[in-house]
């Protein structure tokens, strides 16, 4: 009989998951892991970050939701499995989905190479940060240092 490896475990259902998976499901706000445990502390105050933490691992290893890169300064986590791109503002870090096009592959691919997937991905300022007037950059990584 095959052993099934620790990704692929069952994945055995608490209050604090079942809770995790409710938050995350339909969730267009892509949070960090911080901001799910900073949700979820109050209703479970012994809850580990760890916990949060791991659970995200193993649903990424499920593929059960997708790890956005996008934000300079944590992780961000998608629920959204269906293909789509993203719109991040450089000011307040808001992420939005935007419907994926029809992109070309890349012309003169190596012989033999399989796209499996594509990211696309666009930085700018999004319509409330840019009613504040021309004030600067401030980018999402200084804001959450300060």
């Amino acid at each position: 009989m095959k052993r099934e490896s620790r990704k692929t475990a069952a994945f055995r259902m608490t209050p604090q998951r079942a809770e995790i998976l409710r938050f995350l499901d339909g969730n267009k706000s892509h949070p960090s892991a911080e901001d799910i445990y900073a949700r979820l502390k109050r209703k479970f105050p012994g809850m580990s970050f760890a916990t949060v933490y791991n659970t995200l691992q193993t649903l990424l290893a499920r593929r059960q939701i997708a790890e956005i890169k996008i934000d300079p300064a944590r992780k961000r986590f998608d629920p959204g499995l269906t293909p789509h791109s993203h719109l991040f503002c450089v000011r307040c870090c808001l992420i939005t989905d935007l419907p994926a096009g029809r992109l070309a592959p890349p012309k003169n691919l190596p012989k033999g190479f399989k796209i499996l997937s594509c990211n696309i991905e666009y930085y700018g300022i999004c319509p409330a940060c840019g009613r504040g007037g021309n004030k600067g950059e401030i980018s999402c990584a200084k804001k959450k240092q300060t």
